[in-house]
């Protein structure tokens, strides 16, 4: 990953986490929630992040990759 993240304000990627768990709640798609992990990661590591943003977002980034590796409905319309 190139520091692209760091010209990211964090709550620009907050609101984007907080648009695609909404998303996910009504789909379950795996690939929303791998797009949910990438956005906790990116929070985690970003310096500007508040500590607890990253923090959280650290713990929480391994419960998303394990959403994202579980088969859905989204899987199975290819």
């Amino acid at each position: 990953m190139g520091n692209d993240f760091q010209a990211t304000r964090p709550e620009t990627l907050v609101a984007g986490v907080l648009h695609l768990m909404t998303h996910y709640a009504r789909s379950g798609c795996p690939r929303l929630a791998a797009c949910i992990s990438r956005h906790l990661q990116c929070l985690c590591a970003h310096p500007d992040a508040d500590p607890v943003i990253r923090e959280i977002c650290a713990g929480l980034h391994g419960v998303w990759s394990q959403a994202a590796s579980r088969r859905s409905g989204c899987d199975l319309l290819q």
